[in-house]
C-alpha cells in the first residue's frame, strides 16, 4: 500500500466501561465485557491479562488478583475479602481493572465499581414457601434490623403440559425478585407471591440485604442465600360456595328453575346442582349432566307435582376441586 509510514500497534486492550460490583457474604463478584480490539483499533488475539485493583477508602490500589480472559468474554472475578475487611464500620472499596499487553503496559483502568467493608448480613433461618389459595405464602425466622431488607429470588420450571394457566394463554416472568421491607425496624417474617400461578413447580430463595450510602454511592451487602426451596403449586383448593339460590316453579312447563349469583374465580369450570326431597334425612343426589353446568343457572324437568325438594349447589374449578354446597331452596310444583 502506497501510504505514508505508520507507527507500531502498542497493543494495548481498550479497557473495560463496564465493570460491575456485588458484595454476597465475604466474597465480592466483579463482572465486566472485555473488549474485542486495541486502542488502535486491532483486534485482540489471545487470552488478555486483568490486573484487577482494590483500593480501601482512598489508599492506594492493592492487589485482588490477576486472571486471563479471552476478548469480547464477559469476564467474572471474586475477591475473597480479608479477614481485616469483613470487620469494623463500613469503608468505601473501590475496584478497577487494568488489561496489560505482554509487556505489563495498559491503556488505563476502567471503570470504577463499588462495594463497602465490614460485616455482612447474617442468613436467612427457617425459610420455607406455602401454596394459598391466593398465591404462596413465604416464611422465615423473624428479626429486627431496620437497616435490612429481605429480598426473594423466584425461578419457575417449564409450564405443565394443558395446565389451566396455559389454556388461558397466560404467560409469566421465569424469574421474578421480591423484595420485603420493615415497618418500624421490625421484620415481619413473612411475605405473600400474589403473582404465583397454580400448576407450576417454583423455587425460592431469599437473603437479607443491608443498604448503604458512602461518598455518594448506594451500595448493597447481600447476607448468603438461603437452601433452594422447591414449591409445587397444585391446585387443591375448592372454589367459593355458590349464594343466592333461588328455585321458582314453571307450572305450565312442569320444571322447576333455579338460579344463583355467579362465581368469581378464574379457573370456575361450572356448578353441581344437587336436589332431595324437603323434610327427609336423604342425602342430596346430583342432578345435573357429569359435566359440570356453566351457566349460573339449572332447569329441573324431572320434578314430581306435589313433592317438595331442597336444591343446593356447588362450585367446581378446572382441577376438579368442588366447593361444599349452598344453602338450599325449596320449591315444589303443584298437582
Amino acid at each position: 500500500m502506497v501510504a505514508p509510514p505508520q507507527a507500531p500497534t502498542l497493543y494495548l486492550p481498550q479497557p473495560p466501561t463496564d465493570l460491575a460490583a456485588s458484595r454476597i457474604g465475604n466474597d465480592v463478584h466483579l463482572r465486566w465485557t472485555m473488549p474485542k480490539r486495541t486502542t488502535d483499533r486491532v483486534l485482540l488475539k489471545g487470552d488478555q491479562k486483568a490486573h484487577i485493583c482494590r483500593s480501601i477508602a482512598g489508599s492506594p490500589c492493592e492487589t485482588a488478583g490477576d486472571a486471563r480472559y479471552a476478548p469480547q468474554a464477559q469476564a467474572e472475578f471474586v475477591d475473597h475479602l480479608p479477614a481485616a475487611l469483613v470487620n469494623g464500620q463500613p469503608q468505601l472499596i473501590t475496584y478497577t481493572v487494568l488489561l496489560q499487553n505482554k509487556h505489563g503496559r495498559s491503556a488505563g483502568p476502567s471503570n470504577a465499581a463499588y462495594t463497602v467493608t465490614g460485616q455482612a448480613p447474617s442468613p436467612i433461618a427457617s425459610f420455607r414457601a406455602d401454596a394459598h389459595s391466593e398465591g404462596v405464602i413465604l416464611h422465615w425466622q423473624s428479626f429486627s434490623d431496620s437497616s435490612s431488607l429481605i429480598r426473594i429470588q423466584r425461578e419457575q420450571n417449564a409450564v405443565k403440559k394443558d395446565s389451566v394457566a396455559q389454556r388461558k394463554g397466560a404467560e409469566e416472568p421465569q424469574q421474578q425478585i421480591l423484595e420485603v421491607g420493615y415497618s418500624a425496624g421490625h421484620d415481619p417474617g413473612n411475605a405473600y407471591d400474589k403473582s404465583a400461578a397454580f400448576d407450576r413447580t417454583y423455587r425460592y430463595t431469599a437473603q437479607r440485604v443491608t443498604v448503604f450510602h458512602l461518598q455518594g454511592h448506594r451500595i448493597e451487602i447481600a447476607g448468603s442465600p438461603t437452601p433452594v426451596f422447591t414449591l409445587s403449586t397444585k391446585d387443591i383448593f375448592p372454589p367459593t360456595v355458590p349464594t343466592g339460590l333461588v328455585a321458582v316453579a314453571s307450572p305450565d312447563e312442569h320444571a322447576l328453575d333455579l338460579s344463583w349469583a355467579p362465581d368469581s374465580e378464574n379457573d370456575l369450570a361450572g356448578y353441581v346442582v344437587y336436589r332431595r326431597e324437603a323434610g327427609s334425612s336423604a342425602a342430596p343426589t346430583r342432578i345435573s349432566p357429569p359435566e359440570p353446568v356453566a351457566a349460573p343457572a339449572f332447569r329441573d324437568t324431572t320434578a314430581q307435582p306435589g313433592v317438595r325438594y331442597a336444591y343446593s349447589v356447588s362450585a367446581v374449578d378446572n382441577d376438579k376441586n368442588e366447593s361444599a354446597r349452598s344453602a338450599e331452596a325449596e320449591e315444589s310444583l303443584p298437582q
